[in-house]
């Protein structure tokens, strides 16, 4: 009898321990989310705008459910919007009356789904006539875009805007500075006693140049040395010009790399105290701004996108009451509904 046991459980054991976990599966509460000059906007189509991207873009995390799950619960709003506003760009589009070659569909549907479009249309759950009105939507809206709203902006600016631009970017960002320098403090009883010392100490590296141990050493070791002098040697700093304190700027600027400054008294931030400080700068570094040649083109995108981001709420506006399109149709929805749910 064991032994039948024993034969059952190892008949079982491969199934118990190969059995794959059932992969997830996305559930679609789906209606109509938003009415665009007739057109009716669902779930669905949300989520095949989604969908696309998702496949476009992030390949990888398309091919699991709990991925897309999470991409669509956190997207859904604003590829929501993005279709409102195609289609209200779209509307516009009718009355100009584009031509778009379906050459060009074509050849874009190719270059976005490879050579084996009809399968990877299958897997995205999109007909063929659905991804070439993706298509011709997309190029319609960029050409519309670019008439109604780019070229306006881009007419905006001229040669003396983007030389403004330039000089405010240098304010804002100027070179960087990286000083390396030793500072050596002397502190004392009075600060008469201290200048002595800090006198002292500039006349020894005037005449020999020694690092600051080496000479904070060769003063301490004289026999003579009044008790309440204390001699410190910082590390060695690596500062920055923006994180430069101007007591430490205004000295170091005067000096040329690998020389010493006159003794310089300052007021210890610790007690108030006198402190006599000889500073070494060992190196500075400064970059080269970049040239206005260099910055033109990024320039006048960035000048270009402000006035787009003027010019398109107002195109929008216009458009929303020309096509009898309101907002309230979204904002219909209720804030707490869930388009997708995971089983």
């Amino acid at each position: 009898m064991m032994t039948l046991m024993k034969i059952f459980f190892f008949l079982l054991l491969p199934v118990l321990t190969f059995a794959a976990p059932q992969e997830p599966e996305i559930l679609v509460n789906n209606r109509i989310l938003a009415s665009v000059n007739g057109k009716n906007i669902s779930v669905f189509d949300v989520m095949k705008k989604m969908e696309v991207f998702l496949y476009q873009t992030y390949p990888e995390e398309a091919k699991y459910a709990d991925k897309r799950y999470q991409f669509f619960n956190q997207s859904w709003r604003h590829a929501l919007n993005e279709l409102v506003k195609n289609e209200l760009i779209l509307a516009d589009a009718e009355k100009l009356q584009l031509n778009i070659p379906d050459a060009k569909i074509r050849e874009i549907i190719h270059e976005r789904f490879g050579p084996n479009v009809m399968e990877s249309l299958d897997t995205l759950g999109l007909t063929l006539d659905e991804a070439w009105q993706m298509i011709y939507t997309e190029i319609a809206v960029q050409q519309v875009s670019y008439f109604r709203v780019y070229k306006k902006s881009q007419d905006k600016i001229g040669p003396q805007d983007i030389k403004t631009a330039f000089a405010s970017f240098l304010t804002t960002n100027p070179p960087k500075e990286e000083w390396k320098y030793q500072v050596l403090s002397i502190r004392a009883k009075t600060e008469q006693l201290g200048s002595i010392y800090a006198q002292k100490a500039h006349a020894i590296i005037r005449n020999e140049p020694l690092p600051f141990e080496t000479l904070a050493k060769k003063l301490t070791e004289n026999e003579e040395l009044d008790p309440s002098i204390a001699i410190n040697v910082s590390d060695e700093y690596n500062v920055e010009g923006k994180d430069l304190s101007a007591a430490h700027k205004s000295v170091l600027c005067s000096l040329a790399t690998g020389s010493y400054s006159d003794p310089v008294p300052q007021v210890s931030r610790q007690d108030n105290s006198t402190v006599h400080r000889i500073f070494f700068l060992k190196d500075h570094k400064k970059s080269a701004p970049p040239s206005f040649d260099s910055m033109t083109e990024k320039l006048l995108d960035d000048l270009v996108q402000k006035e787009i981001d003027k010019e398109l709420p107002p195109y929008l506006a216009k458009l929303r009451k020309q096509f009898n399109y309101s907002e309230q149709a979204i904002g219909l929805i209720p804030q707490d509904f869930q388009p997708f749910s995971l089983r």
